[in-house]
């Protein structure tokens, strides 16, 4: 019995880490309306600033290619560094909401998401950038020695660390309820223009309860630092435990967010001592796995979701294209790609391919994100599902090309319907939240099986025979894959199921009042945009010929979005734009990259273009007005044809 206490007790450390993020996500939400995935992210950057103060006595400023060290001369102490380091987060919280969350007061849910996904990558990238991949740790900042607890021997600090939680929680319920302060952030958050109408400023509020929540990031990242070593990964995805807490606490209780967080953190190391004693539990994976019950759960038995905010002004959809011409199009398209594929060679080449394979993958989120107005992160999770199903039906069980990628496909299918569940009851940042947890789950509990993925090493493609050893061979299969799907989903649009889609994506009760069938669409869109998915995965393997679970993880799911939204998510040619220009495998990045070597910048260049989108063009590169000469080949074309012209906004370009 004392071995479980004792596990239970060493889950406060983490929990603690948990219980904090998710005060600060309370906080921002209050604030602005925002649910900031980028918020673990903040609280990793904060630590390697105090790492760095303390090592090395380097003040590391949040930008990169320009001089961003400040030396002090010496290394800093525990105390001054972590002033420093709290002031450092204090000043960058207030700048990222002035400069990004303050113009995004009344944008949709899906811009907001998409704009903090975009800071997340880019602090990551320029982390990667500054401060370098390997681990680091800090020693002991709280009292670590060990005590005596109910027969137990703790480390004092995780103690000491759950006791902090606790208190800011309470400072912070106090606060809340009892001060001006307090008193008009929720008054802002119930009805912002009627607050705004006895003298509230929604700027002032918004920017003060938004330093305060990026000084608790801060606080969460350097206390755990001795605990856990910082890194930018496992420190970034904090964040989907810290949003399933948040989530329990309906992002309005302190308390609730500083227990849940605790008991998850506890529950977690607790699962960890279960797994050697109970042999029938999954062996890796599960306590990663558990934020994603712990959401679902939420969602469906503690409350619908976040609730509403009363916000000023009218928010906006992204815009649509509205193909005219697909099947010509779509040949041109192929004749295009044919061309490109033939006169490039090497890397190049292999990029055109993989930016096919990109195109296809891009598509998937088009159909649901596009024409559905369903946020979903968890895309490249469902397209690593049947990339890594394609190995095992065409090396193990030997079925014949391409009847095996067709099966792979499907295999994604039933998991894209299990994850559209909850949309049934959520939408918009609830739904965000959900496939965020599920792409977590699957990558900790599916990828990370050996005997499913194969490990570190990977898994091998069979190279079809009728595709042989020729790139040729196969760059004309991806291409004429992708030219099918894009046909599908251009004819999709201006179909009945396309129409009921939209319908569906405006207004949910209109299209509910006039006799659409409001779930049985979002589950035809869900499983649509997972087969397309799959089917991208499985050209990735082809490809590639060796998949791995790193190639499917959640940042690349993150990536994704970011790349697909910059480019126009509501738009068959943003996905085009998406593949080619913005991927970060594809043609134009890679060409870059070869003359300029600036593929390195990528992760940077893709955060700070997806949050500048949001902030001045949601409707994406694809969206943008012509440049001159295109206009005037449009009239020379429409003379020459003697057709009247589309109106703008429903041409796709």
């Amino acid at each position: 019995m004392s071995s479980y206490l004792l596990f239970l007790m060493l889950g406060l450390g983490s929990g603690a880490v948990y219980g904090i993020l998710a005060l600060g996500l309370v906080l921002k939400y209050r604030a602005a309306g925002v649910v900031d995935f980028g918020h673990g992210a903040v609280a990793m950057y904060v630590a390697y600033v105090f790492l760095s103060l303390r090592s090395d006595g380097l003040l590391e400023l949040p930008w990169i290619v320009l001089p961003h060290e400040i030396d002090l001369g010496a290394p800093v102490a525990t105390g001054p560094a972590m002033v420093i380091a709290l002031v450092y987060a204090a000043l960058l919280g207030a700048a990222m909401y002035w400069v990004i969350y303050r113009p995004l007061r009344s944008a949709t849910a899906l811009t907001r998401v998409c704009a903090s996904v975009g800071s997340m990558l880019a602090l990551q990238g320029i982390a990667v950038l500054n401060f370098g991949t390997t681990a680091k740790s800090t020693p002991s900042i709280l009292p670590s020695s060990p005590i005596q607890l109910a027969g137990v021997t703790v480390p004092s600090d995780r103690l000491w660390f759950a006791a902090i939680v606790i208190v800011v929680a309470a400072v912070l319920s106090v606060v809340y309820r009892r001060t001006r302060f307090g008193l008009a952030t929720r008054a802002s958050a119930e009805n912002e223009q009627g607050a705004a109408l006895v003298g509230l400023s929604a700027n002032r509020i918004g920017l003060g309860n938004w330093v305060l929540a990026t000084v608790l990031a801060g606080l969460a990242g350097i206390l755990i630092a001795p605990v856990s070593t910082v890194d930018p990964s496992s420190y970034t995805l904090f964040i989907v435990p810290a949003l399933g807490v948040a989530l329990v606490a309906r992002f309005t209780s302190f308390g609730v967010a500083a227990a849940a967080g605790l008991a998850l953190g506890m529950l977690q190391s607790e699962i960890t001592k279960l797994l050697a004693v109970w042999e029938w539990l999954p062996q890796q994976g599960l306590p990663q796995a558990l934020p994603f019950l712990l959401i679902m759960v939420a969602m469906t038995l503690l409350s619908r979701g976040v609730g509403a905010r009363g916000a000023v002004g009218e928010a906006r959809q992204p815009l649509l294209g509205r193909p005219t011409r697909p099947y010509a199009t779509t040949l041109a398209c192929f004749v295009v790609g044919l061309i490109v594929l033939v006169s490039l060679h090497g890397s190049l080449q292999a990029a055109f391919m993989a930016s096919l394979v990109t195109i296809c993958l891009a598509l998937s989120l088009v159909v649901l994100t596009g024409y559905v107005g369903q946020v979903s992160l968890a895309q490249m999770s469902f397209a690593g599902v049947s990339a890594f199903e394609l190995t095992h039906l065409a090396g193990g069980a030997g079925i014949p090309f391409p009847f095996a990628l067709v099966l792979a496909a499907l295999v994604a299918v039933p998991l894209g319907l299990l994850i559209a569940l909850p949309a049934l009851r959520i939408r918009g940042v609830n739904l965000a939240v959900v496939t965020l947890a599920a792409a977590f789950a699957i990558d900790a509990l599916i990828f990370n099986d050996e005997s499913f993925s194969g490990g570190l090493r990977g898994s091998d493609v069979p190279v079809p025979a009728v595709l042989g050893d020729s790139a040729v061979r196969l760059g004309i299969f991806l291409l004429v894959v992708v030219c099918l799907v894009g046909l599908l989903v251009a004819r999709l649009r201006n179909a009945p199921a396309g129409r009921m889609f939209i319908a569906v994506r405006s207004n949910e009760r209109a299209a509910a009042a006039v006799g659409i069938d409001v779930a049985r669409t979002k589950m035809l869109a869900f499983g649509l945009s997972a087969f397309i998915a799959g089917l991208g995965g499985g050209l990735f393997a082809y490809q590639q010929q060796t998949v791995s679970s790193p190639s499917f993880g959640v940042f690349t799911s993150l990536a994704l979005l970011a790349i697909v939204y910059v480019a126009g998510v509501g738009r068959i040619s943003g996905a085009v734009v998406a593949g080619i220009m913005l991927s970060s495998t594809g043609l134009l990045v890679t060409a870059l990259d070869q003359w300029l070597n600036i593929g390195k910048y990528q992760a940077v260049v893709a955060g700070v273009l997806l949050t500048l989108t949001a902030i001045k063009q949601p409707d994406g590169i694809a969206a943008s007005p012509p440049p001159p000469l295109v206009k005037l080949g449009e009239f020379v074309t429409r003379r020459l044809s003697r057709r009247p012209a589309s109106p703008r906004p429903a041409v796709e370009r």
